[in-house]
């Protein structure tokens, strides 16, 4: 089924990227040892070798358009180009390392700063999510067989990202914001839309600024499906912006999205630094 000329060609290529970054980071988990960046995040050779191969393949279709990456430098130049690719190889590199299956490979588009495509590979779920948001959403199963993504009913549970100290304070605000919620744990984000999708969940708040390779990719396959994706105040979000980084969010598939942010105000959560 066509997306729509103007993005057939970026589909096509992202999710065929996608899915052979996630096969080789598959073919490698087990088998890497864990290292750490500077900011004393993990990374892995693994995480490396699928992001090279994800900015070759997409340099070489698409030689114009800027690239922001998780594992190369960003250099800026990206800021000056209308199409930026937004790319984790490796979304959730503490449970690719622990040999889990809750990671996932996302490359999302942003036009002008508006996601206008996103890719998630969950290579440990077998299955690809892809969505052009206003126009459709699909899931590709591990023999490539494309079928309509839509959406199970929710769960009604909250996935809150952290526990790190630096963001106690903020999680225990939403649990009194949301007191009928009950708690769902995943690490990667791709995995989390996943869930809520999957009908585990319907709603996910992150109560800090978070890396735009984090957030685009979920947030164009969430938004394409019906699903709604916000900052904290219930504005929509912008990419491609010169920190590279998108303020604390709200990612649900409920009809009263816009109403969970006023609660969340009530009770004072704002984004932690």
């Amino acid at each position: 089924m066509a997306v729509g000329t103007t993005l057939e060609p970026e589909w096509e290529v992202a999710v065929a990227v996608a899915r052979r970054a996630g096969a080789l980071a598959l073919q490698m988990q087990g088998r890497v040892a864990e290292r750490r960046k500077g900011d004393g995040s993990p990374v892995s050779d693994a995480d490396l070798a699928a992001d090279a191969l994800i900015r070759r393949d997409l340099a070489a279709a698409f030689p114009d358009d800027g690239m922001l990456t998780e594992e190369f430098p960003d250099d800026g130049a990206r800021l000056g180009r209308e199409r930026v690719w937004l790319v984790d190889p490796i979304d959730g590199t503490r449970d690719y390392l622990a040999g889990a299956g809750g990671w996932a490979v996302q490359i999302a588009l942003a036009i002008s700063g508006r996601l206008v495509l996103g890719v998630l590979d969950l290579p440990g779920h077998e299955v690809t999510l892809v969505g052009a948001p206003g126009l459709r959403a699909a899931v590709i199963d591990a023999a490539g067989r494309e079928s309509p993504l839509v959406p199970r009913p929710g769960g009604h549970d909250v996935l809150i990202s952290s526990t790190s100290r630096r963001t106690q304070e903020a999680v225990a605000r939403i649990r009194q914001a949301l007191p009928e919620f009950a708690d769902l744990r995943a690490s990667s984000v791709g995995v989390k839309v996943f869930r809520m999708l999957s009908g585990h969940a319907d709603l996910y708040i992150h109560p800090r600024a978070l890396a735009e390779w984090d957030v685009a990719a979920p947030a164009a396959v969430l938004a394409a499906a019906g699903g709604f994706v916000t900052d904290l105040a219930g504005r929509d979000l912008a990419f491609n912006s010169t920190a590279g980084t998108c303020p604390g969010l709200i990612f649900s598939t409920r009809a009263d999205h816009r109403q969970i942010a006023v609660r969340l105000a009530a009770h004072g959560v704002a984004i932690s630094p």
